[in-house]
C-alpha cells in the first residue's frame, strides 16, 4: 500500500467526518422513528400526535389519554393507523402509573418525547385574580398536573431516550416568565409554570452531565382554541391559533435544534421567552 493511497484514505475518512459530524449536533424531526406523546387525549396533544402521523410516514407514535370519554378522537386515529399508533390510558400524576407504562415500554427508543399535560381551571377552580381567591387544595392540584408530570416522565422514560439525538419537552407557558409578569394574577398557574420551567432547566443540565445527546426544552404554545383556554380567549389581544396550528408550530420549533441549545424557554414562533 503506497503513500499516496493511504493519504487518500485518510482525506476522504476526514471529508465524511466533516460532513456528518453537523448530523450528531441537531435534533432532526425526520430522523425520528418513535415518539412518546403524554397528554394526547385533546387540545395541543392530540393536535401534535395527528401532524406527525399525517407528516412523518413511518414514525411509530405512542400516545397517552386521561379519560376515555375526552380521547375518542385520538381512539379514531388509532384505528386509522393501527401500525403506528399505541394509545395508552394513564393519570399521569399517579407515579404508580407512568412507571408501570415504562416497565411496559422497557425495550422502546423514543427519538421525542413531549409532555402536553396542563390545567387551567376545572369546575371547582378557576385561576385566581387576587389574593383572596387562593385556596392552598387547588394550589396543590394545578402543581401536580403543571409541574410534577414533567420529573416523573424524566425519571421513568430517560433511559428510553436515543442518542440520535433526542428531544425532550414539556409545554410550559408564558406567565410562567417571572421576568415577563407585568400584571400578576393567576397565583396557581403562573407558579406551576414557573416551576415547571425550573424543572426543565435542571433536568437539561443532569442529562447534559451524563453526556446524553438530548435537547431539554420548555415551549410557550401560543393561545389555543382548546378547552383549557376556551373560557378566556374571547379577552385576548393575542392571536388565538387552532390546535392543528399550534402542533405544527411545535413541531416546526423543536424541529432541526441543536444540542446547545438545550434548557431554554422558547415560544411557538422560535423566540426565546426570559425565564
Amino acid at each position: 500500500m503506497n503513500l499516496f493511497f493511504i493519504l487518500f484514505i485518510f482525506f476522504i475518512s476526514i471529508l465524511i467526518l466533516t460532513l456528518t459530524k453537523g448530523e450528531w449536533m441537531y435534533f432532526r424531526l425526520n430522523n425520528c422513528k418513535h415518539a412518546l406523546i403524554i397528554g394526547a387525549g385533546h387540545g395541543i396533544g392530540l393536535g401534535i400526535v395527528q401532524n406527525l402521523l399525517e407528516n412523518y410516514s413511518g414514525m411509530h407514535v405512542t400516545a397517552t389519554y386521561r379519560k376515555r370519554e375526552s380521547a375518542l378522537d385520538l381512539l379514531s386515529l388509532e384505528k386509522l393507523f393501527p401500525n403506528n399508533l399505541h394509545v395508552y390510558q394513564l393519570d399521569p400524576t399517579k407515579e404508580e402509573q407512568i412507571k408501570n407504562m415504562a416497565l411496559e415500554l422497557v425495550d422502546s427508543s423514543f427519538d421525542l418525547i413531549i409532555n402536553s399535560v396542563g390545567m387551567l381551571h376545572d369546575i371547582e377552580l378557576n385561576p385566581e385574580k387576587s389574593l383572596k381567591e387562593f385556596d392552598p387544595e387547588n394550589f396543590i392540584r394545578i402543581i401536580q398536573v403543571n409541574a410534577m408530570v414533567t420529573p416523573l416522565i424524566g425519571k421513568y422514560f430517560e433511559k428510553n431516550l436515543s442518542n440520535t439525538p433526542s428531544l425532550f419537552a414539556s409545554i410550559s407557558a408564558k406567565v410562567g416568565s417571572i421576568e415577563d409578569n407585568k400584571i400578576g394574577g393567576w397565583y396557581s398557574y403562573r407558579t406551576s409554570k414557573a416551576a415547571l420551567n425550573m424543572l426543565i432547566k435542571n433536568i437539561s443540565i443532569e442529562f447534559e452531565r451524563k453526556r446524553k445527546k438530548c435537547v431539554v426544552l420548555a415551549i410557550h404554545p401560543g393561545t389555543t382554541k382548546t378547552i383549557l383556554s376556551e373560557p378566556f380567549i374571547g379577552r385576548t389581544s393575542y392571536i388565538i391559533h387552532e390546535t392543528h396550528e399550534t402542533a405544527s408550530n411545535i413541531l416546526n420549533t423543536i424541529n432541526n435544534r441543536e444540542l446547545s441549545e438545550t434548557g431554554k424557554f422558547l415560544s411557538w414562533d422560535g423566540g426565546e421567552i426570559p425565564w
